[in-house]
């Protein structure tokens, strides 16, 4: 979005605070909705901040919550919380283009350009059709996680309430949401059972790696299978573009790399990995790698994790997915790009290269930009929270970067906020979802400017 020009509709709105009021009317629709005595278990009106927070928490798909979600809600709040996280997870705009599809009305330009924004496309070519396989695809990967989670739930819940589980578990893996219906701490009692963590790793996976990756997997596929069965087609390795090259690249760096340090870290710590066997070790280490991708499940109790730990987590949420897809952070393609120029600065390159292909100035710049805003917004709601929350500032820092990452998990701080830090977090969890830099766009009027050229001036830095 950042560096296009931008369209105003009718009423004098750009596209790009069409797509952030939209994600902001969810929310408070779904609040207000929440609000309603049915929607909790005891049959009274839950408090507005709270209805707010856990609105805002599944629009966001992050997974921070101040009350039980499997005790505080009954039945029909849990299928509102399950409506705003695939709401929040597909996209406000994208579930917007399917009721065109389904009352058969014309697309228009406007919307064209709307949808191509919200999925952060380059251009509105074939955007239709690519909306049509996006939700297809979702809920297909949705579908066939349920079935895999039925496996296991069903035989331990019975068929209905197993079947609930493994649906609602399976749309928010896959939507990166991290809000189960199972307890109060999450995954930790099932941290030694192997086909829940897989299942549930694999979902988080597939939701943040980005719709774009996977067509282009997808077709890549195909293109092997036609290679090696008659000799057309081309090999994977040569349909899949650079930015599909760096998403695999660096996502599964960060999630190896991460898994070995978390088990470096933890495995001499009694309250962590340290009383379990080493193959569950290694399992609860990839998966605490993996939900820092901004999944918001746990096996590990997070406020046992040590000092390197949790830095190592806080750096992990920071980053978070990869573009147009269900995750947060500042996401894997913009750090490559910092990481590219950076070495093409230390090797004296004139310009940063990737897989062979020249990384475009103008991605550089907004790379440096959205990491910049999004470190100035953690940094000044980490100052906030020092003022509004007491308590541990480890746990504060661990909060605020959880909910700016739509990460989700909490050294069991959540459900001790104070009011006020309730409304900042629900703040940090709504510009984690729509992206500092967004909303900085909806808030300026961009100038144009003549096509002028500076003499170029002479600055020292370093």
């Amino acid at each position: 979005m950042y560096g296009r020009r931008k369209m105003r509709t009718r009423q004098g709105l750009s596209r790009i605070q069409i797509i952030t009021l939209s994600f902001l009317l969810a929310i408070m629709i779904g609040s207000l909705i929440l609000m309603l005595p049915i929607m909790s278990a005891n049959g009274e009106s839950t408090d507005f901040v709270d209805a707010l927070f856990t609105a805002t928490t599944s629009v966001c798909i992050t997974g921070l919550v101040t009350v039980t979600t499997a005790t505080h809600w009954s039945s029909l709040g849990h299928i509102v919380i399950l409506l705003l996280i695939q709401l929040g997870g597909l996209g406000t705009i994208t579930l917007m283009s399917l009721a065109f599809f389904a009352t058969g009305k014309r697309i228009s330009l406007q919307n064209r350009l709307l949808m191509a924004d919200a999925f952060n496309l380059d251009n509105n070519k074939g955007i239709v059709n690519f909306v049509i396989r996006v939700i297809k695809e979702s809920l297909m990967i949705e579908g066939l996680g349920a079935i895999a989670y039925s496996i296991y739930f069903i035989p331990h819940f019975g068929f209905l309430t197993g079947s609930w589980y493994s649906i609602f578990h399976s749309v928010s893996a896959f939507c990166n949401a991290g809000i189960d219906l199972l307890a109060d701490n999450s995954l930790i009692a099932y941290a030694g059972n192997w086909w829940l963590n897989i299942v549930t790793m694999l979902l988080i996976v597939c939701g943040g790696l980005g719709f774009t990756v996977w067509n282009e997997l997808i077709k890549g596929f195909v293109n092997q299978y036609r290679y090696y069965k008659n000799g057309r087609g081309k090999r994977l390795k040569n349909t899949l573009s650079q930015h599909t090259k760096m998403v695999l690249t660096t996502t599964f760096a960060l999630i190896f790399g991460g898994a070995i340090l978390y088990y470096l870290f933890e495995r001499s710590n009694p309250n962590t990995l340290g009383s379990v066997k080493n193959s569950q070790a290694m399992l609860e280490a990839l998966f605490q790698s993996v939900t820092t991708r901004t999944a918001g499940f746990v096996t590990i109790p997070q406020a046992n994790l040590t000092i390197p730990s949790v830095m190592l987590t806080v750096f992990l949420m920071f980053i978070g997915g990869s573009p147009t897809g269900t995750a947060g952070g500042i996401k894997t393609t913009t750090l490559a790009v910092i990481l590219a120029e950076v070495r093409a600065t230390i090797k004296g390159e004139p310009e940063a290269i990737c897989f062979k292909r020249q990384v475009p100035r103008q991605t550089t710049r907004k790379a440096i930009a959205i990491t910049l805003i999004s470190v100035a917004a953690s940094v000044l709601a980490v100052l906030l929270m020092y003022f509004i929350q007491p308590g541990d500032m480890t746990d504060n820092v661990f909060e605020v970067y959880s909910a700016l990452g739509t990460v989700g998990i909490s050294r069991d701080l959540t459900p001790h906020l104070t009011t006020v830090a309730k409304y900042l977090i629900i703040v940090c969890m709504y510009l984690g979802r729509v992206g500092p830099i967004s909303i900085l766009l909806a808030l300026m009027r961009r100038k144009h400017h003549a096509n002028l050229k500076y003499a170029p001036g002479n600055i020292r830095v370093g």
